[in-house]
């Protein structure tokens, strides 16, 4: 058959539009346990705090059981990277460490913002970017695929090196929960760069308000384009930083950045606040789409980068690595609350496929393409996941969890439970010292063994007194000793024992 050179001109301008790459929007929360959310209902029959979030979920996948890590800094990594901490060193905010030392290359590890941009999209990036593993937001913007920005950093010495402005602590800083030093606002009278200028905002701006319309004005700014583009909005809310959100100030409460601990009557109130408020953002962000038709070729995600502040955040077991974790929009088949697993390492490769790429061979990729399953193409997405938080290991696949696998403090060996088709723990059945699952054990040893820790496993070794003196110093402490390995609290559904 022959083509004449129209034809040939047709039929390359409908493939291409038929296969057209959809906008992506990655909305990642800030110390969000996924019981935090209404569609997991740990706390069973309380009224939903997460409306908003609930019907996103109901309109696509949901995983119930996603990990990522423990603290925001290496499960930035992890999600950046598609690398777990074992190939990409970034354990612990404070454990940052690849055998050898070797210097730290920006582009030593891939980068699903750079993929995309590379891919053809325009990128914007809004909130906390920490990325501990290579680039700095105003500093390598080409390398990192950034077109534009409004970003936080609490860190004033690095703000004053990208602006040349010296900052002084006045009493609109906040007060970092650890350290008890003054850091930069993310809240009322946040400290925001945005492309190179350091945002001007007063006692009455209300950041979390800010970065939410940063990403409504660059989807309706985008939204007739024939680029597609990527937004990842990685908010602020709620860390722990509990402080007055607009839904108090509308009650007669003072715009402040003071502090309030979760444990308090105050705080808890006040946290509650910030959840359900960071709903409100995120349900902005789906009307935005809708509005400007872009429901049918967009995709969005929601999820958040470890768990609850206050419970669970840092801890070596499984909610403080268990995160909410959704998908919905253009080709996402509707599938709601699924049984299949993923962890974060799969976001790179995943949004490479979607955006038409691959992720350049010169980089290692740990994680899996799910985009089959997202979209019904296939009804498997792997049989296990992996999380690194700082000194200890999890393991997790459908039928059996391993955590808590830390020589450091003395358990080697973990515990081990056969989940017994729970994702909160209410079901989990201690199986550490039975017999009749030796098998089993054997074989989530295998894959242990796959993506094991590169840690030392003494602190006897002269690695952790020099090259992770900051780690050494914060695992050696008691309050660690004492939390490290603790279930949470408010969610000690099965047996710790060793």
């Amino acid at each position: 058959m022959k083509y004449t050179f129209c034809s040939i001109l047709f039929l390359v301008t409908f493939t291409l539009f038929s296969q057209k790459k959809p906008n992506i929007i990655v909305i990642l929360a800030d110390d969000v346990g996924f019981e935090e959310i209404g569609v997991y209902d740990v706390k069973k029959g309380e009224p939903s705090n997460t409306p908003n979030i609930d019907k996103l979920s109901s309109s696509g996948v949901t995983f119930k059981t996603a990990y990522a890590q423990s603290i925001c800094g290496p499960s930035r990594a992890m999600l950046y990277s598609g690398n777990y901490a074992s190939s990409n060193g970034a354990y612990d905010n404070k454990v940052n460490y690849i055998p050898g030392n070797p210097k730290r290359d920006i582009d030593r590890f891939p980068n699903f913002i750079k993929v995309l941009h590379d891919a053809g999209y325009k990128t914007a990036v809004a909130g906390k970017w920490h990325n501990p593993i290579g680039g700095t937001i105003g500093m390598h913007n080409k390398l990192l695929g950034v077109d534009q920005y409004i970003v936080y950093n609490s860190s004033a010495k690095t703000v004053e090196r990208l602006t040349g402005k010296k900052l002084v602590p006045n009493e609109n800083w906040e007060i970092a929960a650890i350290s008890k030093q003054p850091i930069l606002s993310r809240y009322w009278k946040p400290a925001y760069l945005q492309d190179g200028k350091l945002l001007k905002t007063t006692i009455d701006d209300y950041g979390p308000d800010i970065l939410n319309d940063y990403i409504l004005d660059f989807i309706e700014e985008n939204a007739d384009s024939e680029q597609p583009f990527l937004a990842f909005y990685s908010m602020v809310l709620a860390h722990t930083s509990h402080c007055v959100t607009p839904i108090g100030v509308s009650k007669g409460k003072k715009p402040s950045n003071q502090h309030f601990r979760n444990q308090s009557e105050e705080g808890k109130k006040i946290f509650k606040n910030q959840i359900h408020y960071l709903d409100k953002l995120v349900g902005n962000i789906v009307e935005k789409v809708n509005k400007e038709g872009l429901t049918d070729n967009t995709v969005i995600i929601f999820a958040s980068d470890n768990g609850t502040t206050s419970s669970s955040k840092g801890k070596g077991v499984e909610y403080g690595v268990h995160v909410p974790f959704m998908v919905s929009g253009a080709g996402i088949k509707k599938r709601g609350m699924t049984d299949e697993l993923m962890d974060f390492t799969d976001v790179l490769p995943t949004l490479a496929a979607f955006a038409q790429t691959t992720v350049p061979s010169k980089y290692n990729v740990d994680g899996r393409n799910i985009k089959n399953f997202l979209t019904g193409a296939s009804n498997e997405t792997k049989a296990v996941i992996y999380s690194q938080p700082g000194i200890t290991s999890l393991v997790r696949t459908k039928e059996y969890l391993l955590e808590a696998v830390c020589p450091l403090f003395g358990f080697p060996n973990g515990r081990f439970y056969k989940t017994n088709n729970s994702y909160d723990g209410r079901e989990y059945e201690n199986i550490t010292h039975n017999d009749k699952y030796s098998i089993q054990r054997e074989g989530v040893d295998v894959y242990l063994n796959k993506y094991v820790s590169k840690l030392p496993t003494s602190f006897e070794d002269p690695i952790w007194k020099n090259e992770l003196k900051k780690g050494y110093k914060h695992f050696t402490s008691e309050q660690q000793k004492r939390s490290h390995l603790r279930l949470p609290l408010r969610y000690q559904f099965y047996d710790p024992s060793f």
